[in-house]
């Protein structure tokens, strides 16, 4: 993660080399990123980048956390009194954190092509993960609530179902998505009803 120079960086600086970083992210994804691009664009020199940030690595973790704030800031999901309203607003929570991406639009190109890159790099994984748990924390709540109203199944542990969804949800992006595009919103609409579909086929009783 960055170092503590970062933290106090002049603000405007910290601007210009993440909207760089975002807009290198975003055209060429992790791997075929330039740091000297980035530092190009956002006009820093190397010493200086090497003065906030170890590698790319570290740039592209704290590129992800910027853009998926969002993201972990999990919409308030109301609590359900049966299956289908269980099931009705796993979808409204779902379509209304993606639009909250969708908003920003050079965000969610960067955030998805970074995404895409944690399939393969389990580094880039393991650095922004934690930001998530506050958010999976209340979902498992949730889930538990969808195992006491009948809306899942009651022989696996909702932990167990969620992970099972989030493995479905990697496999068919993989798949439906292949390499490293961006899909528009609509598909990302079209995708989210079919995780649900197939969340539903899995987990409800």
């Amino acid at each position: 993660m960055p170092r503590l120079s970062w933290e106090n960086i002049e603000q405007s600086k910290k601007a210009r080399l993440l909207e760089a970083a975002m807009k290198e992210f975003a055209a060429h994804g992790y791997q075929l990123a330039s740091i000297n691009r980035i530092l190009d664009a956002a006009g820093f020199s190397k010493s200086s980048f090497y003065h906030y940030f170890d590698d790319k690595l570290d740039l592209a973790a704290t590129v992800f956390i910027v853009c998926a704030e969002p993201e972990t800031k999990l919409v308030e999901l109301a609590r359900p009194d049966t299956a289908d309203a269980f099931w009705a607003e796993l979808r409204r929570s779902s379509i209304e954190r993606l639009a909250k991406l969708e908003t920003k639009r050079l965000e969610y190109a960067c955030l998805i092509r970074l995404a895409n890159a944690m399939l393969t790099e389990p580094d880039l994984a393991a650095r922004v993960m934690p930001m998530f748990i506050p958010g999976r924390m209340k979902m498992l709540a949730f889930f538990e609530r969808g195992v006491e109203l009948g809306a899942l199944r009651k022989d696996l542990p909702p932990a167990t179902q969620m992970a099972l969804i989030e493995a479905v949800k990697t496999a068919a992006y993989k798949t439906t998505f292949p390499g490293d595009t961006v899909p528009t919103d609509p598909e990302m609409e079209s995708f989210t009803d079919l995780i649900i579909d197939l969340a539903r086929r899995i987990c409800a009783p």
